[in-house]
């Protein structure tokens, strides 16, 4: 009896295998709109299967064309995604303020919005704006900025390295790079959209004042 029962249960296993149904593939072309064939690819990838026993997906690019043979549903992920991706890339405005901390109590409501942070960070008597610029760019463009107030000119240079995620919870990384009379300051940093940094602080011509700059990156709708 219990030899009659193996030889049931190994013939049922073929049985079983044989009503497996295959993996259907297909292909499909998507047209690439602002994505170059680097980026798609990288974007892509993850959804096409290559190790997959008897049925591989593929991955092919052309000029402004992607090409995928996969599954059905996987080929209906990849558009959605691509939707969501082969976007215009946004253009940020970078609102630089050069403000000068000193002994001198003086209010200045042009720097209102930024004042209590610094207060916060540094012991200065008083803060007031000594120049303001304004950028605007995409990710991977630069601009070079003179800007004129007290102790002038100064150079500005920025550029915007990436514009990572998208909509309120993007952040921007750009560079930075300011020269001026006695002094120079540079350095590479991640904010936030709608946040100000403070960049950093300079000496400011005294032992008692100093050179702050901060930014404030904003999203522009395409």
């Amino acid at each position: 009896m219990k030899a009659r029962y193996l030889l049931a249960l190994l013939a049922l296993g073929p049985l079983a295998a044989c009503g497996r149904s295959p993996v259907r593939l297909e292909t499909r072309t998507y047209a690439l709109h602002y994505l170059n064939r680097g980026e798609a690819q990288e974007i892509v990838g993850p959804y096409v299967y290559g190790d997959r026993p008897g049925a591989q997906g593929a991955l092919s690019t052309g000029q402004n064309t992607i090409t995928v043979r996969e599954t059905p549903d996987n080929l209906e992920r990849i558009a959605r995604v691509l939707v969501q991706f082969d976007r215009p890339a946004p253009s940020v405005r970078l609102t630089f303020k050069l403000i000068r901390a000193d002994g001198a109590a003086r209010p200045d409501s042009s720097i209102r919005d930024v004042e209590q942070a610094l207060r916060t960070l540094f012991r200065f008597q008083g803060y007031a704006l000594v120049a303001e610029g304004i950028v605007t760019g995409s990710q991977q463009s630069g601009s070079r900025q003179m800007l004129e107030g007290s102790g002038g000119p100064y150079n500005l240079e920025a550029g915007i390295d990436r514009i990572g995620n998208a909509g309120d919870s993007a952040v921007v990384t750009l560079h930075v790079h300011l020269v001026f009379r006695g002094g120079e300051f540079g350095t590479t940093v991640g904010i936030p959209v709608g946040k100000t940094a403070v960049l950093g602080n300079v000496q400011g011509g005294s032992a008692s004042s100093a050179l702050i700059l901060t930014v404030r990156p904003d999203l522009l709708t395409n």
